[in-house]
């Protein structure tokens, strides 16, 4: 918590507890996957939960690495049971036997907490560290420091644990008299691009992508609305972290929908998007979808965004895939030809990123590894290798991962519709990164892109959690 930002999380209570976050906006949310797992791994070390006879033997999977003895600093692995991916590796003070310092594994990077100045609550004798610090795997530090303590026993104390039920932030409206149809701009990539007014100007195109975790603006752009800057962010792309500040503006406008005291990040953007028609000055991403039904068209010639309580455009017989965040990102479970039986049977979780272009589908290379995907590529002399680059910080820094070329035969979506129809795609132009990058859940194996989206209709409805590929 800051006068800049507010974000506030917690775990409701139980064995088959949910962890949640409320973010600057005021949107309540179910963190799943892999913000769960790293969530709760660092909320029970740091309150000592980790280390009680309950969670060693019902909640968490743990692996002595060292005994500490020699160089005085005990380390321990540990992930969730039943089928938790995320790894954290506990260093506990081998005099004290109290957490030094717990690393995570978190969108293809390692975070790493740092804990000091124990101290134990004066009612219940639970210890927790004073002051708590988040070292990003590419720099920037976050300091979290603890005030006070309370411990809730009764009913009411135990419903301070409960998610939050406001979903619809005070920060989002709706103009009802507004057209929901949004004027879109014509790419030479497969980008849908929109033209947003941000405090009451438009400064170019934006990209809408949902594979951004949030809105971005250029320094050029927000230089000419005079957005003020604050603090630093280390955001995660296609190619790896890259460091930028935030900005904020007054207000964002997309057709009916208004975003008050929008908050962006300030990246550049050069060679994102080919041709555009108006020099692209952003990206519209997780803040416009979590409280809207957006609808894009087949190649992204229509988009349409309604309020979330209007499913005037909706048809609840379609084939409605659930729909999973990580990071704010949209995640879907597909099964595809592949190399064996397991691929075509048991669904994997792919990322859903508009913003990606240049291939149906990318598998990120701990995939490519573990499904042994590289049976699909030809002998090595004979492979088409490229590189494929993501956003560059606010300095242009910024990294491309190499990636080969195949084509698998299908892709098929979960779900099935009202009649068992299911959503299949054929010839699948696939790459298979090589390097890191791509890697940004523990649970997916890869993403779907734009060129594959392109071939739908796309409604994503992300406040009921779900989306839908639709034939026009």
């Amino acid at each position: 918590m800051n006068a800049e930002l507010c974000y506030v999380s917690g775990r409701s209570r139980g064995r088959e507890g949910s962890c949640w976050e409320v973010d600057f906006s005021g949107y309540a949310q179910r963190l799943e996957l892999d913000d769960a797992e790293a969530a709760t791994l660092g909320a029970w070390t740091r309150s000592g939960f980790w280390a009680t006879r309950q969670c060693a033997n019902e909640m968490l999977e743990m692996e002595l690495l060292d005994d500490g003895r020699e160089g005085g600093v005990c380390k321990i692995e540990m992930r969730l049971r039943r089928g938790g991916r995320v790894r954290g590796e506990l260093e506990l003070d081998a005099s004290t036997w109290k957490p030094r310092r717990l690393r995570v594994a978190v969108c293809g990077d390692e975070d790493e907490w740092t804990f000091e100045d124990w101290t134990r609550d004066a009612t219940s004798g639970l210890p927790y560290p004073r002051t708590t610090r988040l070292r990003g795997a590419n720099g920037g530090i976050q300091e979290f420091i603890v005030t006070g303590a309370a411990v809730g026993r009764n009913k009411e104390g135990r419903g301070m644990f409960e998610k939050p039920t406001n979903e619809k932030p005070p920060t989002v409206n709706f103009d009802s008299s507004a057209a929901p149809d949004i004027p879109v701009l014509r790419a030479g990539s497969s980008h849908v691009l929109v033209e947003p007014m941000i405090d009451g100007e438009s400064v170019g195109s934006f990209i809408l992508d949902t594979g951004a975790s949030g809105l971005v603006i250029t320094p050029k752009a927000a230089q000419t609305l005079g957005l003020r800057a604050f603090g630093e962010v280390h955001v995660s792309g296609v190619s790896g972290r890259v460091p930028c500040q935030f900005r904020r503006g007054k207000d964002l406008k997309l057709g009916p929908l208004t975003l008050k005291k929008p908050v962006f990040m300030e990246m550049r953007l050069d060679g994102i998007v080919t041709k555009p028609p108006k020099p692209v000055a952003g990206i519209i991403g997780f803040d416009a979808f979590k409280s809207a039904i957006l609808i894009v068209s087949e190649e992204g010639r229509r988009v349409q965004i309604y309020d979330a309580d209007d499913k005037s455009a909706i048809d609840e017989s379609w084939a409605w895939q659930e729909l999973r965040l990580v990071s704010n990102v949209p995640h879907v479970a597909a099964t595809f030809s592949g190399v064996n039986d397991s691929q075509k049977l048991e669904p994997n979780i792919f990322m859903i990123d508009s913003g990606a272009g240049g291939a149906d589908v990318i598998f990120h290379a701990k995939a490519v590894k573990d499904l042994g995907l590289t049976e699909l590529l030809g002998p090595e002399g004979g492979r088409i290798s490229s590189r494929v680059r993501g956003v560059s910080g606010a300095d242009g820094a910024g990294s491309s991962t190499l990636t080969y070329r195949t084509t698998m035969d299908w892709l098929q979506l979960a779900s099935a519709d009202a009649n068992g129809t299911t959503v299949r795609f054929d010839e699948i132009d696939t790459l298979l990164a090589s390097g890191e990058g791509f890697s940004l859940s523990e649970h997916s194996c890869g993403m779907i892109c734009a060129t594959l989206l392109r071939k739908k209709r796309i409604v994503y409805d992300v406040p009921r959690r779900r989306i839908a590929f639709v034939d026009e």
